[in-house]
């Protein structure tokens, strides 16, 4: 009777192993290419597309929250520039630039200035509490200049859903950010946030819209436009994870 319950245990302790193993949420890089037909006959540039990301396989419906939420953001960042545009996939998204650049030329064949797009997004931190991606992106279509950001997403491995700066942070760590802040680009304590021509919204500081965790390290990132003009660039702060423990609701440290 023992070897028979002992060989049952055994038969389900290998089930377990392998249910286990069969769920375990993996993430490998996915790459998205296209290029308009034609080139630029002077420098033999092309109008193109580039997209690069992440994506996860393993657990069903925590894999499609995941895939689903960088594929909304990367259709965000890429065709956000024009509101009559609404691609609901990434092949929508990428075939949508390609076809306005194309109508684009049509209309004004005399410009022969390629557009482009790209994304590449990188897991910075993973864990059994976070998975961290930082999207860098870049966009040109046409102008002065493009424009380039970093934008975070902080997922939830156990869940897929996307963590909130509230669900990361106390109430208390807004304060610790914005006296650094002002001490970093030298705004007296006392005085207005724009005091010295920053842009913050109802003159209040705000955490930028994306942070992010890169390693031991917590980064936040204004880009430009977010608190003040395009040519003070993106601005980015970083702190060890050791300094700003005290704020973090979750235990980056746990091992399950």
């Amino acid at each position: 009777m023992k070897k028979i319950l002992f060989v049952l245990l055994a038969s389900l302790m290998l089930f377990a192993c392998e249910e286990e193993k069969k769920e375990a949420l993996i993430l490998t890089n996915y790459n998205v290419e296209k290029s308009y037909e034609k080139c630029n006959p002077e420098t033999g540039n092309c109008t193109f597309v580039n997209i690069n990301y992440p994506v996860a396989k393993g657990q069903d419906e925590v894999a499609k929250k995941i895939n689903d939420s960088i594929e909304s953001h990367i259709i965000q960042l890429v065709s956000g520039f024009n509101p009559d545009d609404n691609p609901e996939t990434m092949e929508e998204m990428v075939d949508g630039f390609i076809a306005n650049y194309a109508s684009y030329r049509k209309d004004f064949p005399e410009n022969q200035i390629p557009w482009e797009a790209t994304v590449f997004a990188e897991i910075t931190s993973e864990n059994f509490k976070l998975l961290s991606i930082d999207f860098n992106a870049y966009t040109f279509t046409g102008g002065a200049h493009g424009y380039g950001s970093n934008t975070y997403m902080n997922f939830n491995p156990e869940t897929g859903e996307v963590y909130t700066h509230k669900d990361l942070f106390t109430a208390e760590f807004k304060e610790f950010v914005e006296k650094d802040f002002r001490n970093k680009e030298d705004i007296p304590q006392d005085e207005n946030i724009n005091s010295t021509g920053m842009f913050f919204e109802s003159d209040e500081f705000h955490l930028p819209a994306n942070i992010g965790f890169r390693d031991d390290k917590l980064i936040l990132t204004y880009n430009p436009y977010e608190i003040a003009a395009y040519a003070e660039g993106q601005k980015t702060y970083e702190y060890e994870l050791e300094e700003i423990s005290e704020y973090l609701k979750i235990d980056l440290s746990a091992t399950e």
